[in-house]
C-alpha cells in the first residue's frame, strides 16, 4: 500500500494534512480510510506529532467529510432516486427505505464500522430528506469511537499497522456483505409473504 501522497501531505501541511486525510476517498485516491485514521495515530510515534492535536484534526477531518457527503445526497440525491424509481429497483430502493425509517439511528451509527458503507450511507440518509438533527445526534459519537479505534491502533502498532488492517478489512468486509446478503434474503422472504397474502 503506498503512503507516499500521505507523507507529502504531513510534510508539507503538518496538522491540517491530518485533517485532509479523511476527504482523501471523496476525491478518488484509492486510501482506505481505516489506513489514514491508523496513520495519523502512527505520526505520534514516529513523528512526534502531538496526540490530542492530532487526533482532534483526524476527527474534524472526518465528521465534516460525512456531513458534507449528507448534504450532497440531500441536493442531488432526491433526483437520482426519483430516476431510478422509474427502473426495476423501484422495489428495493422502497424496501431500504421503510427499513432507514424504522431502523435508521441504528443503522447510521453501525455504518460507521462497515468498509464502504460508511461513505456510502451518509449519501442515502441525505438523499431520503433524514433530518439533519437526528443524522447528527447519531453519526458524532459512532465516528468518534470509530477514529479512536484507528488511531490507536496505529499508535499501538506503528510498524505492523498495515498488516493487521489488511487482516481486519477483510473480516469487515465480510461481515458487511453478510449484512447486505441477509437484506436481500429478508426482503424477498417479505415479498413471498405479501405475494401468498394477497392470492
Amino acid at each position: 500500500m503506498d503512503l507516499t501522497i500521505l507523507f507529502e501531505l504531513v510534510q508539507s501541511f503538518g496538522y491540517l494534512s491530518m485533517f485532509l486525510f479523511s476527504w482523501l476517498l471523496l476525491f478518488g485516491l484509492p486510501i482506505p480510510n481505516e489506513v489514514a485514521a491508523s496513520f495519523i495515530g502512527v505520526l505520534t510515534e514516529v513523528r512526534g506529532f502531538n496526540p490530542i492535536y492530532s487526533f482532534i484534526s483526524g476527527y474534524l477531518g472526518l465528521i465534516s467529510a460525512t456531513f458534507f457527503a449528507y448534504f450532497i445526497g440531500r441536493i442531488l440525491g432526491p433526483r437520482l432516486i426519483h430516476r431510478i424509481s422509474k427502473t426495476r429497483l423501484n422495489k428495493p430502493i422502497n424496501a431500504f427505505k421503510s427499513y432507514l425509517e424504522k431502523h435508521g439511528n441504528t443503522a447510521i451509527g453501525f455504518s460507521f464500522f462497515l468498509p464502504g458503507i460508511r461513505w456510502a450511507m451518509p449519501y442515502v440518509v441525505g438523499s431520503n430528506q433524514f433530518p439533519l438533527k437526528l443524522f447528527v445526534k447519531y453519526s458524532i459519537f459512532p465516528s468518534f469511537l470509530w477514529m479512536l479505534i484507528y488511531f490507536q491502533l496505529g499508535r499501538t502498532f506503528p510498524y505492523a499497522y498495515t498488516l493487521i488492517l489488511e487482516h481486519l478489512q477483510l473480516v469487515l468486509i465480510s461481515v458487511s456483505l453478510l449484512i447486505v446478503f441477509a437484506f436481500i434474503i429478508r426482503y424477498f422472504v417479505n415479498q413471498r409473504r405479501l405475494k401468498k397474502r394477497t392470492n
